[in-house]
């Protein structure tokens, strides 16, 4: 399950980590929950197109937990290894999509929910990431737009926010632009 700020990069990350985890040899499926930003699904289906990726959505639904459900139904006899859930934006102060994302959770039970974190917004991070991890327990981070001048601050606030540790780190707009995240490096 995909969460983070509205403009953090959750719709390219899914469709990266769902390249990624194929080069790894894994069968990926994704769902695509994002009911309110337009263009989201087709972004998704876009890139996902070039991971040989299958992505499920309905245009004309806005119900992301409805539509997690009939997802997950759609990809039950799919034998994958991974469902990857792109769900939309939100913000600590928007009750209503922290409701929803709780909502989606409740219908997905993830195993693994990554908070997409954007590499350039820095120490203010802290407090986002702890009203995700109270709504729904964060258990991994993603950090975006490092190929920028950021140096990931945000990330480290985050981590320390959720108790997560960072995963992944998208180091580029191209599709295999993600590696796993090094601490070494």
């Amino acid at each position: 399950l995909m969460l983070g700020i509205q403009g953090s990069g959750k719709t390219t990350i899914t469709s990266k980590l769902s390249k990624f985890l194929t080069k790894q040899g894994y069968r990926v499926g994704v769902i695509g929950a994002d009911t309110y930003r337009p263009g989201a699904l087709v972004q998704l289906k876009t890139m996902c197109e070039k991971a040989n990726v299958e992505v499920y959505g309905e245009e004309s639904s806005k119900d992301s937990a409805k539509i997690v459900k009939n997802g997950l139904k759609h990809f039950d006899d799919s034998n994958l290894d991974v469902i990857l859930i792109d769900t939309a934006g939100r913000h600590k102060e928007e009750k209503d999509l922290l409701d929803e994302m709780k909502q989606i959770n409740k219908v997905a039970e993830p195993d693994l929910v990554l908070l997409v974190i954007d590499g350039t917004i820095g120490q203010q991070c802290f407090s986002q990431a702890e009203a995700f991890h109270k709504t729904v327990p964060v258990g991994g981070i993603v950090i975006t737009k490092l190929d920028s001048s950021a140096k990931g601050g945000g990330a480290i606030a985050a981590s320390a926010a959720t108790g997560a540790q960072i995963m992944y780190v998208g180091t580029g707009e191209r599709i295999d632009d993600l590696e796993q995240f090094s601490s070494t490096r």
